[in-house]
Protein backbone atom coordinates (compact mmCIF):
# COMPACT_ATOMS: atom_id res chain seq x y z
CA UNK A 1 0.00 0.00 0.00
CA UNK A 2 3.04 2.41 0.24
CA UNK A 3 3.97 1.82 -3.43
CA UNK A 4 0.44 2.30 -4.38
CA UNK A 5 0.28 5.81 -2.67
CA UNK A 6 3.17 7.15 -3.54
CA UNK A 7 2.64 6.27 -6.85
CA UNK A 8 -0.58 8.45 -6.45
CA UNK A 9 0.90 10.90 -5.00
CA UNK A 10 3.61 11.71 -7.35
CA UNK A 11 0.51 11.69 -10.43
CA UNK A 12 -1.41 13.92 -8.11
CA UNK A 13 1.47 16.47 -8.06
CA UNK A 14 2.48 15.78 -11.49
CA UNK A 15 -1.20 16.92 -12.50
CA UNK A 16 -1.15 19.86 -10.32
CA UNK A 17 2.74 20.84 -11.74
CA UNK A 18 0.42 20.37 -15.10
CA UNK A 19 -2.26 22.50 -14.15
CA UNK A 20 -0.04 25.39 -12.81
CA UNK A 21 1.64 25.02 -16.15
CA UNK A 22 -1.69 25.53 -18.09
CA UNK A 23 -2.63 28.75 -15.94
CA UNK A 24 0.75 30.31 -16.50
CA UNK A 25 0.55 29.90 -20.08
CA UNK A 26 -2.67 30.98 -20.36
CA UNK A 27 -1.79 34.01 -18.55
CA UNK A 28 0.65 34.79 -20.65
CA UNK A 29 -1.12 34.28 -24.06
CA UNK A 30 -3.28 37.68 -24.92
CA UNK A 31 -6.49 37.41 -25.35
CA UNK A 32 -7.52 37.00 -28.99
CA UNK A 33 -11.22 38.21 -28.10
CA UNK A 34 -12.88 40.04 -26.09
CA UNK A 35 -16.36 40.26 -24.97
CA UNK A 36 -17.10 44.11 -22.63
CA UNK A 37 -14.22 44.10 -20.18
CA UNK A 38 -13.31 40.42 -19.76
CA UNK A 39 -11.09 38.71 -22.29
CA UNK A 40 -11.89 34.63 -23.33
CA UNK A 41 -10.80 31.87 -25.11
CA UNK A 42 -13.08 28.54 -26.16
CA UNK A 43 -13.21 25.99 -24.44
CA UNK A 44 -11.77 24.13 -27.07
CA UNK A 45 -9.10 25.81 -27.34
CA UNK A 46 -8.07 25.88 -23.42
CA UNK A 47 -8.89 21.40 -23.41
CA UNK A 48 -6.15 21.98 -26.62
CA UNK A 49 -4.41 23.39 -24.26
CA UNK A 50 -4.25 21.12 -21.41
CA UNK A 51 -4.15 18.35 -24.06
CA UNK A 52 -0.94 19.91 -25.09
CA UNK A 53 0.63 20.39 -21.92
CA UNK A 54 -0.60 16.87 -20.23
CA UNK A 55 0.79 14.81 -23.46
CA UNK A 56 3.63 16.96 -23.07
CA UNK A 57 3.77 15.84 -20.03
CA UNK A 58 3.84 12.36 -19.84
CA UNK A 59 4.30 10.92 -22.92
CA UNK A 60 5.74 8.18 -23.55
CA UNK A 61 5.77 7.36 -19.63
CA UNK A 62 3.61 4.51 -18.02
CA UNK A 63 3.07 3.90 -14.73
CA UNK A 64 2.18 0.89 -12.46
CA UNK A 65 -1.10 1.52 -10.47
CA UNK A 66 -2.90 -0.40 -7.64
CA UNK A 67 -6.44 -0.09 -7.45
CA UNK A 68 -9.76 -1.51 -7.58
CA UNK A 69 -12.11 -1.66 -11.01
CA UNK A 70 -15.51 0.09 -10.89
CA UNK A 71 -17.97 0.80 -13.18
CA UNK A 72 -16.75 -1.30 -15.74
CA UNK A 73 -18.19 -1.87 -19.06
CA UNK A 74 -17.29 -3.81 -22.58
CA UNK A 75 -18.20 -3.30 -25.80
CA UNK A 76 -17.55 -6.86 -27.96
CA UNK A 77 -17.99 -5.15 -31.07
CA UNK A 78 -15.14 -3.12 -30.73
CA UNK A 79 -13.44 -4.81 -28.32
CA UNK A 80 -13.44 -2.19 -25.99
CA UNK A 81 -12.78 -2.04 -21.93
CA UNK A 82 -14.40 0.83 -19.94
CA UNK A 83 -14.26 1.24 -16.04
CA UNK A 84 -12.87 3.20 -13.44
CA UNK A 85 -10.00 3.15 -11.23
CA UNK A 86 -10.63 3.69 -7.60
CA UNK A 87 -8.37 3.83 -4.75
CA UNK A 88 -10.62 4.03 -1.71
CA UNK A 89 -9.48 4.45 2.33
CA UNK A 90 -7.91 1.12 4.08
CA UNK A 91 -9.32 2.45 7.14
CA UNK A 92 -13.28 3.91 6.38
CA UNK A 93 -13.54 2.45 2.90
CA UNK A 94 -14.32 6.06 1.42
CA UNK A 95 -12.90 6.79 -2.11
CA UNK A 96 -9.83 9.04 -1.78
CA UNK A 97 -9.07 9.08 -5.65
CA UNK A 98 -10.64 8.06 -9.08
CA UNK A 99 -9.92 8.33 -12.96
CA UNK A 100 -11.69 6.86 -15.59
CA UNK A 101 -10.04 4.17 -17.96
CA UNK A 102 -9.87 2.61 -20.91
CA UNK A 103 -8.19 -0.39 -22.82
CA UNK A 104 -8.45 -1.64 -26.14
CA UNK A 105 -5.77 -3.24 -29.07
CA UNK A 106 -2.88 -4.58 -27.38
CA UNK A 107 -4.37 -3.67 -24.00
CA UNK A 108 -7.67 -5.34 -24.32
CA UNK A 109 -5.67 -8.59 -25.59
CA UNK A 110 -3.91 -8.58 -22.46
CA UNK A 111 -6.76 -8.25 -20.35
CA UNK A 112 -7.48 -11.47 -22.29
CA UNK A 113 -4.23 -13.24 -21.14
CA UNK A 114 -5.33 -12.09 -17.62
CA UNK A 115 -8.82 -13.64 -17.36
CA UNK A 116 -7.04 -16.94 -19.08
CA UNK A 117 -4.56 -17.07 -16.80
CA UNK A 118 -6.22 -16.38 -13.78
CA UNK A 119 -9.65 -17.99 -14.03
CA UNK A 120 -11.25 -14.42 -12.93
CA UNK A 121 -13.04 -12.21 -15.42
CA UNK A 122 -11.97 -8.47 -15.56
CA UNK A 123 -14.94 -6.79 -13.90
CA UNK A 124 -16.29 -4.62 -10.72
CA UNK A 125 -14.44 -4.97 -7.64
CA UNK A 126 -11.46 -6.77 -8.23
CA UNK A 127 -8.07 -4.99 -6.66
CA UNK A 128 -5.71 -4.99 -9.43
CA UNK A 129 -2.50 -3.96 -10.47
CA UNK A 130 -1.73 -2.58 -14.02
CA UNK A 131 0.26 -0.61 -16.34
CA UNK A 132 -1.40 2.66 -17.95
CA UNK A 133 -0.57 5.46 -19.69
CA UNK A 134 -1.97 9.09 -18.54
CA UNK A 135 -4.27 10.49 -21.41
CA UNK A 136 -6.10 13.60 -22.01
CA UNK A 137 -9.24 14.07 -24.60
CA UNK A 138 -10.85 17.85 -25.44
CA UNK A 139 -14.49 15.79 -25.15
CA UNK A 140 -13.83 12.97 -22.73
CA UNK A 141 -11.25 14.68 -20.66
CA UNK A 142 -8.64 12.79 -18.43
CA UNK A 143 -8.23 9.03 -18.38
CA UNK A 144 -6.14 6.53 -18.27
CA UNK A 145 -5.27 3.84 -21.19
CA UNK A 146 -4.62 0.33 -19.35
CA UNK A 147 -1.71 -1.02 -21.14
CA UNK A 148 -1.01 -4.49 -19.06
CA UNK A 149 -2.35 -6.06 -16.07
CA UNK A 150 -0.62 -8.39 -13.24
CA UNK A 151 -1.55 -12.10 -12.58
CA UNK A 152 0.62 -13.01 -11.05
CA UNK A 153 -1.10 -10.01 -8.43
CA UNK A 154 -4.58 -11.24 -8.65
CA UNK A 155 -3.56 -14.35 -8.11
CA UNK A 156 -1.96 -13.87 -5.25
CA UNK A 157 -4.81 -12.12 -3.85
CA UNK A 158 -7.00 -15.24 -4.57
CA UNK A 159 -4.79 -17.34 -2.96
CA UNK A 160 -3.92 -15.05 0.26
CA UNK A 161 -7.60 -15.23 0.47
CA UNK A 162 -7.79 -18.87 0.38
CA UNK A 163 -4.99 -19.53 2.37
CA UNK A 164 -6.89 -17.81 5.28
CA UNK A 165 -9.89 -20.03 4.99
CA UNK A 166 -8.11 -22.61 5.28
CA UNK A 167 -6.28 -21.83 8.65
CA UNK A 168 -9.51 -20.67 9.78
CA UNK A 169 -11.04 -23.81 8.79
CA UNK A 170 -7.97 -25.93 10.58
CA UNK A 171 -8.44 -23.57 13.68
CA UNK A 172 -12.17 -23.61 14.56
CA UNK A 173 -12.85 -26.86 13.35
CA UNK A 174 -11.20 -30.09 15.32
CA UNK A 175 -12.47 -32.78 13.02
CA UNK A 176 -10.49 -30.82 10.17
CA UNK A 177 -6.83 -31.35 10.03
CA UNK A 178 -3.90 -30.58 8.05
CA UNK A 179 -1.50 -33.46 6.99
CA UNK A 180 0.98 -33.24 5.08
CA UNK A 181 0.30 -31.80 1.95
CA UNK A 182 -3.48 -32.07 2.59
CA UNK A 183 -6.63 -32.05 4.77
CA UNK A 184 -8.23 -34.47 6.68
CA UNK A 185 -11.98 -34.27 7.36
CA UNK A 186 -13.95 -36.28 9.27
CA UNK A 187 -15.96 -36.74 5.35
CA UNK A 188 -12.86 -38.00 4.21
CA UNK A 189 -12.53 -40.80 6.78
CA UNK A 190 -15.83 -42.20 6.13
CA UNK A 191 -15.44 -45.58 4.22
CA UNK A 192 -17.21 -46.04 1.04
CA UNK A 193 -19.63 -48.62 0.41
CA UNK A 194 -18.11 -51.65 -1.56
CA UNK A 195 -20.98 -50.69 -4.34
CA UNK A 196 -22.40 -47.24 -4.95
CA UNK A 197 -25.97 -47.17 -6.07
CA UNK A 198 -27.88 -44.67 -4.68
CA UNK A 199 -26.40 -41.24 -5.41
CA UNK A 200 -27.91 -37.74 -4.68
CA UNK A 201 -26.04 -34.84 -7.24
CA UNK A 202 -26.16 -31.31 -6.16
CA UNK A 203 -25.95 -29.20 -9.38
CA UNK A 204 -27.48 -26.73 -11.86
CA UNK A 205 -30.73 -27.48 -13.21
CA UNK A 206 -29.07 -26.54 -16.21
CA UNK A 207 -25.73 -27.42 -16.08
CA UNK A 208 -24.15 -29.55 -19.25
CA UNK A 209 -21.85 -30.86 -16.62
CA UNK A 210 -24.51 -32.62 -14.53
CA UNK A 211 -25.65 -34.04 -17.86
CA UNK A 212 -22.70 -35.44 -18.61
CA UNK A 213 -22.05 -36.93 -15.21
CA UNK A 214 -25.82 -38.69 -15.81
CA UNK A 215 -25.04 -39.63 -19.12
CA UNK A 216 -21.12 -41.46 -18.07
CA UNK A 217 -22.89 -43.05 -15.13
CA UNK A 218 -26.09 -44.33 -17.31
CA UNK A 219 -24.37 -45.50 -20.36
CA UNK A 220 -21.40 -47.60 -18.67
CA UNK A 221 -19.73 -50.18 -20.20
CA UNK A 222 -20.73 -52.80 -17.40
CA UNK A 223 -24.00 -52.61 -17.61
CA UNK A 224 -24.22 -51.22 -13.99
CA UNK A 225 -27.17 -49.03 -12.42
CA UNK A 226 -27.61 -45.92 -10.43
CA UNK A 227 -30.29 -44.44 -8.76
CA UNK A 228 -29.58 -40.76 -9.14
CA UNK A 229 -31.32 -37.52 -7.48
CA UNK A 230 -30.72 -34.62 -8.27
CA UNK A 231 -30.67 -31.59 -5.76
CA UNK A 232 -30.56 -28.39 -8.07
CA UNK A 233 -29.17 -25.25 -6.72
CA UNK A 234 -27.06 -21.91 -8.03
CA UNK A 235 -23.32 -23.51 -8.23
CA UNK A 236 -21.66 -20.48 -8.68
CA UNK A 237 -21.20 -16.84 -6.81
CA UNK A 238 -20.10 -16.70 -3.47
CA UNK A 239 -23.40 -14.75 -2.60
CA UNK A 240 -24.86 -17.82 -3.40
CA UNK A 241 -23.40 -19.97 -0.88
CA UNK A 242 -26.37 -19.94 1.52
CA UNK A 243 -28.45 -21.50 -1.19
CA UNK A 244 -25.75 -24.21 -1.57
CA UNK A 245 -25.48 -25.04 2.23
CA UNK A 246 -29.11 -25.48 2.50
CA UNK A 247 -29.31 -28.05 -0.42
CA UNK A 248 -26.76 -29.68 1.75
CA UNK A 249 -29.07 -29.87 4.61
CA UNK A 250 -32.07 -30.58 2.75
CA UNK A 251 -30.09 -33.87 1.39
CA UNK A 252 -29.45 -34.46 4.77
CA UNK A 253 -32.74 -34.28 5.92
CA UNK A 254 -34.66 -36.52 3.71
CA UNK A 255 -33.18 -39.57 5.30
CA UNK A 256 -32.21 -40.89 2.43
CA UNK A 257 -29.65 -43.95 2.79
CA UNK A 258 -27.37 -42.01 -0.26
CA UNK A 259 -24.06 -44.16 -0.77
CA UNK A 260 -22.42 -40.56 -1.91
CA UNK A 261 -23.05 -37.38 -2.15
CA UNK A 262 -21.72 -35.52 -6.04
CA UNK A 263 -21.32 -31.68 -6.44
CA UNK A 264 -20.84 -31.25 -9.95
CA UNK A 265 -20.67 -28.17 -11.76
CA UNK A 266 -19.16 -27.53 -15.60
CA UNK A 267 -16.45 -25.26 -16.99
CA UNK A 268 -16.28 -21.33 -15.75
CA UNK A 269 -14.26 -18.78 -15.07
CA UNK A 270 -12.35 -18.69 -11.33
CA UNK A 271 -15.10 -15.97 -10.17
CA UNK A 272 -17.51 -18.93 -10.96
CA UNK A 273 -15.94 -21.27 -8.63
CA UNK A 274 -15.60 -18.62 -5.78
CA UNK A 275 -18.37 -20.32 -4.18
CA UNK A 276 -16.25 -23.52 -3.46
CA UNK A 277 -13.89 -21.71 -1.66
CA UNK A 278 -16.76 -20.63 0.66
CA UNK A 279 -15.93 -21.04 4.87
CA UNK A 280 -19.37 -22.79 5.55
CA UNK A 281 -19.68 -24.74 2.53
CA UNK A 282 -16.05 -26.11 3.29
CA UNK A 283 -17.02 -26.63 7.01
CA UNK A 284 -20.50 -28.22 5.64
CA UNK A 285 -18.46 -30.88 3.36
CA UNK A 286 -15.86 -31.78 5.67
CA UNK A 287 -18.58 -33.00 8.48
CA UNK A 288 -21.18 -34.05 6.14
CA UNK A 289 -21.61 -37.91 7.00
CA UNK A 290 -22.28 -39.40 3.75
CA UNK A 291 -18.62 -39.40 1.48
CA UNK A 292 -18.66 -36.34 -0.99
CA UNK A 293 -17.22 -36.51 -4.47
CA UNK A 294 -16.57 -33.15 -6.30
CA UNK A 295 -16.84 -33.23 -10.21
CA UNK A 296 -16.38 -29.09 -9.86
CA UNK A 297 -15.37 -28.54 -13.94
CA UNK A 298 -12.01 -26.88 -12.80
CA UNK A 299 -8.96 -27.56 -14.39
CA UNK A 300 -6.49 -25.04 -12.82
CA UNK A 301 -7.11 -24.84 -8.86
CA UNK A 302 -8.18 -27.14 -6.32
CA UNK A 303 -11.15 -25.12 -3.97
CA UNK A 304 -11.33 -25.65 -0.34
CA UNK A 305 -14.16 -27.89 -1.03
CA UNK A 306 -12.52 -30.34 -3.21
CA UNK A 307 -10.06 -30.44 -0.42
CA UNK A 308 -13.07 -31.34 2.89
CA UNK A 309 -14.56 -33.48 0.37
CA UNK A 310 -13.85 -37.49 0.57
CA UNK A 311 -12.89 -37.63 -3.41
CA UNK A 312 -12.20 -34.93 -5.68
CA UNK A 313 -12.38 -34.69 -8.94
CA UNK A 314 -11.86 -32.45 -12.00
CA UNK A 315 -14.96 -32.98 -13.73
CA UNK A 316 -18.60 -34.34 -13.67
CA UNK A 317 -17.55 -36.77 -16.10
CA UNK A 318 -14.48 -37.79 -13.79
CA UNK A 319 -16.71 -38.09 -11.29
CA UNK A 320 -18.97 -40.27 -12.81
CA UNK A 321 -15.62 -42.51 -14.31
CA UNK A 322 -14.44 -42.59 -10.54
CA UNK A 323 -17.78 -44.31 -9.52
CA UNK A 324 -17.75 -46.71 -11.98
CA UNK A 325 -14.29 -47.54 -11.49
CA UNK A 326 -15.08 -48.26 -7.65
CA UNK A 327 -17.89 -50.75 -8.58
CA UNK A 328 -15.49 -52.67 -11.26
CA UNK A 329 -12.96 -52.86 -8.42
CA UNK A 330 -15.13 -54.33 -6.32
CA UNK A 331 -16.48 -56.73 -9.35
CA UNK A 332 -12.97 -57.37 -10.14
CA UNK A 333 -12.25 -58.17 -6.87
CA UNK A 334 -15.42 -60.61 -6.30
CA UNK A 335 -13.96 -62.08 -10.12
CA UNK A 336 -10.47 -62.24 -8.73
CA UNK A 337 -11.95 -64.34 -5.29
CA UNK A 338 -14.09 -66.70 -7.74
CA UNK A 339 -10.96 -67.27 -9.74
CA UNK A 340 -8.59 -67.52 -6.83
CA UNK A 341 -10.93 -69.96 -5.18
CA UNK A 342 -11.18 -72.18 -7.87
CA UNK A 343 -7.12 -72.39 -8.07
CA UNK A 344 -7.29 -73.00 -4.48
CA UNK A 345 -9.95 -75.71 -5.05
CA UNK A 346 -8.16 -77.00 -7.90
CA UNK A 347 -5.04 -77.25 -5.77
CA UNK A 348 -6.72 -78.91 -3.30
CA UNK A 349 -7.97 -81.44 -5.44
CA UNK A 350 -5.01 -82.17 -6.71
CA UNK A 351 -3.27 -82.25 -3.26
CA UNK A 352 -6.04 -84.60 -1.66
CA UNK A 353 -5.83 -86.59 -5.27
CA UNK A 354 -1.99 -87.25 -4.71
CA UNK A 355 -2.52 -88.31 -1.34
CA UNK A 356 -5.60 -90.57 -2.39
CA UNK A 357 -3.64 -92.13 -4.92
CA UNK A 358 -1.05 -92.83 -2.40
CA UNK A 359 -3.14 -93.87 -0.12
CA UNK A 360 -4.78 -96.37 -2.56
CA UNK A 361 -1.25 -97.95 -3.30
CA UNK A 362 -0.39 -98.37 0.33
CA UNK A 363 -3.46 -100.29 1.15
CA UNK A 364 -3.29 -102.16 -2.30
CA UNK A 365 0.48 -102.60 -0.69
CA UNK A 366 -0.77 -103.53 2.88
CA UNK A 367 -3.49 -106.06 1.59
CA UNK A 368 -1.29 -108.21 -0.62
CA UNK A 369 0.93 -108.63 2.82
CA UNK A 370 -1.80 -109.30 4.61
CA UNK A 371 -3.29 -111.42 2.33
CA UNK A 372 0.35 -113.54 1.82
CA UNK A 373 0.43 -113.68 6.10
CA UNK A 374 -3.17 -115.36 6.19
CA UNK A 375 -2.41 -117.57 3.15
CA UNK A 376 0.44 -118.67 5.00
CA UNK A 377 -1.12 -118.92 8.55
CA UNK A 378 -4.29 -120.60 6.31
CA UNK A 379 -2.20 -123.01 5.24
CA UNK A 380 -0.81 -124.32 8.53
CA UNK A 381 -3.84 -124.42 10.10
CA UNK A 382 -5.28 -126.65 7.49
CA UNK A 383 -2.28 -128.91 7.67
CA UNK A 384 -3.14 -128.73 11.52
CA UNK A 385 -6.80 -129.26 11.48
CA UNK A 386 -6.24 -132.17 8.92
CA UNK A 387 -3.62 -133.96 11.28
CA UNK A 388 -5.76 -133.09 14.19
CA UNK A 389 -9.26 -135.00 12.28
CA UNK A 390 -6.87 -137.81 11.42
CA UNK A 391 -6.00 -138.28 15.28
CA UNK A 392 -9.49 -137.74 16.42
CA UNK A 393 -11.29 -140.05 13.68
CA UNK A 394 -8.69 -142.71 14.37
CA UNK A 395 -9.39 -142.46 18.48
CA UNK A 396 -13.23 -142.67 17.79
CA UNK A 397 -13.33 -145.09 15.78
CA UNK A 398 -11.36 -147.50 18.48
CA UNK A 399 -13.77 -146.24 20.70
CA UNK A 400 -16.43 -147.70 18.19
CA UNK A 401 -14.91 -150.88 18.08
CA UNK A 402 -14.82 -151.00 21.84
CA UNK A 403 -18.60 -150.54 22.28
CA UNK A 404 -19.40 -152.81 19.16
CA UNK A 405 -17.60 -155.55 21.25
CA UNK A 406 -19.69 -154.57 24.33
CA UNK A 407 -23.14 -154.48 22.49
CA UNK A 408 -22.13 -157.61 21.10
CA UNK A 409 -21.60 -159.06 24.42
CA UNK A 410 -24.85 -157.92 26.06
CA UNK A 411 -27.59 -160.60 26.88
CA UNK A 412 -30.65 -160.08 24.82
CA UNK A 413 -32.69 -159.75 28.19
CA UNK A 414 -31.05 -156.45 28.33
CA UNK A 415 -33.02 -155.91 24.96
CA UNK A 416 -35.93 -156.86 25.88
CA UNK A 417 -36.06 -154.78 28.66
CA UNK A 418 -35.76 -152.07 26.71
CA UNK A 419 -38.35 -153.05 24.34
CA UNK A 420 -40.90 -153.24 27.46
CA UNK A 421 -39.44 -149.81 28.12
CA UNK A 422 -40.19 -148.20 24.99
CA UNK A 423 -43.64 -150.19 24.79
CA UNK A 424 -44.14 -148.02 28.03
CA UNK A 425 -43.55 -144.88 27.49
CA UNK A 426 -45.26 -145.43 23.89
CA UNK A 427 -48.67 -145.99 26.02
CA UNK A 428 -47.65 -142.91 28.20
CA UNK A 429 -47.09 -140.65 25.22
CA UNK A 430 -50.64 -141.68 23.67
CA UNK A 431 -52.10 -140.53 26.59
CA UNK A 432 -50.15 -137.35 27.39
CA UNK A 433 -50.45 -136.03 23.78
CA UNK A 434 -54.20 -136.78 23.64
CA UNK A 435 -54.98 -134.80 26.65
CA UNK A 436 -52.19 -131.68 25.74
CA UNK A 437 -54.17 -131.75 22.39
CA UNK A 438 -57.66 -131.32 24.45
CA UNK A 439 -56.06 -128.84 26.34
CA UNK A 440 -54.95 -126.64 23.58
CA UNK A 441 -58.03 -126.89 21.16
CA UNK A 442 -60.00 -125.75 24.10
CA UNK A 443 -57.15 -122.90 24.54
CA UNK A 444 -57.31 -122.01 20.57
CA UNK A 445 -61.18 -121.62 20.99
CA UNK A 446 -60.53 -119.44 23.36
CA UNK A 447 -58.25 -116.96 21.78
CA UNK A 448 -60.64 -117.41 18.88
CA UNK A 449 -63.79 -116.06 21.03
CA UNK A 450 -61.74 -113.77 21.80
CA UNK A 451 -59.88 -112.84 18.73
CA UNK A 452 -63.39 -112.48 17.13
CA UNK A 453 -65.19 -110.59 19.74
CA UNK A 454 -62.02 -108.23 19.58
CA UNK A 455 -62.28 -107.83 15.85
CA UNK A 456 -63.01 -104.41 14.07
CA UNK A 457 -65.72 -105.24 12.45
CA UNK A 458 -67.51 -106.40 16.09
CA UNK A 459 -65.55 -103.45 17.16
CA UNK A 460 -68.07 -101.38 14.81
CA UNK A 461 -70.93 -103.71 15.67
CA UNK A 462 -71.31 -102.36 19.42
CA UNK A 463 -71.61 -98.83 18.02
CA UNK A 464 -67.88 -97.63 18.19
CA UNK A 465 -66.29 -95.90 15.43
CA UNK A 466 -62.92 -95.81 13.65
CA UNK A 467 -61.08 -91.90 12.97
CA UNK A 468 -59.33 -91.40 9.97
CA UNK A 469 -57.39 -88.69 8.69
CA UNK A 470 -56.32 -88.87 5.31
CA UNK A 471 -56.38 -92.00 5.65
CA UNK A 472 -54.68 -92.68 8.43
CA UNK A 473 -56.22 -93.89 12.04
CA UNK A 474 -55.75 -91.54 14.99
CA UNK A 475 -56.29 -92.35 18.68
CA UNK A 476 -56.24 -89.45 19.91
CA UNK A 477 -57.50 -85.37 20.04
CA UNK A 478 -54.19 -83.94 19.78
CA UNK A 479 -53.41 -84.65 16.20
CA UNK A 480 -56.68 -83.29 15.19
CA UNK A 481 -57.50 -79.51 13.99
CA UNK A 482 -60.51 -77.29 14.68
CA UNK A 483 -61.77 -76.84 10.74
CA UNK A 484 -59.84 -79.99 10.10
CA UNK A 485 -62.04 -82.76 7.29
CA UNK A 486 -61.66 -86.34 9.01
CA UNK A 487 -63.64 -89.91 8.15
CA UNK A 488 -65.61 -91.50 10.73
CA UNK A 489 -66.01 -95.28 10.10
CA UNK A 490 -68.98 -96.60 11.13
CA UNK A 491 -69.73 -100.64 10.68
CA UNK A 492 -71.92 -99.51 7.83
CA UNK A 493 -70.85 -96.33 6.04
CA UNK A 494 -68.10 -94.08 5.83
CA UNK A 495 -68.81 -90.85 6.92
CA UNK A 496 -66.87 -87.43 5.84
CA UNK A 497 -66.91 -84.66 7.78
CA UNK A 498 -65.25 -81.37 9.21
CA UNK A 499 -64.45 -80.92 12.88
CA UNK A 500 -66.27 -77.26 14.23
CA UNK A 501 -65.78 -77.72 17.89
CA UNK A 502 -62.72 -79.58 19.77
CA UNK A 503 -63.69 -80.39 23.54
CA UNK A 504 -61.09 -81.62 25.96
CA UNK A 505 -62.63 -84.92 27.45
CA UNK A 506 -60.91 -86.58 30.85
CA UNK A 507 -62.19 -89.95 30.62
CA UNK A 508 -64.22 -90.18 33.60
CA UNK A 509 -67.93 -89.64 31.90
CA UNK A 510 -69.20 -93.39 30.90
CA UNK A 511 -72.47 -92.42 29.83
CA UNK A 512 -72.62 -93.41 26.70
Amino acid sequence: MKIQHSIFTRLRFRSRIATLAVRKKNKQQPSEKTMGPHQYIRLSELNGQIQDTINSRFKGQTYWVMADITNHSFKADKKIHYFELVEKSETSGVITAKIMGKSWGNGALRILDFEITTGQRFTNNLHVLVQVSVDFHPLYGLSVNLLDIDSNFMLGILERQRNATLERLVKENDFIRREGGGYSTLNSGLMLPAVIQKVAVISSSSSAGNEDFRHTLQHNDFGYTFQVDGYHTVVQGDNNAKLFLNKLIEVYNTGIPYDVIVITRGGGSQSDFLIFDNYNIGRAVAKFPIPVITGIGHQKNVSITDLMAHTPTKTPTKAAEFIIAHNRSFEQHILSLQRTIAIKSQQLFLGYYKELSELKSLVTHNARVLAAVRKEELILSRQHILQTSRNILAAEKQNLLLAAQKTLQRPKSLIQQKNSDLQHLKANLKIFTGQYLRSRSLQLEDYRKTIQLLSPQNVLNRGYAVVRIQGQIVNGAGSIKQGEEIEILLKDALLKSTVNEKIQYDGKHTDL
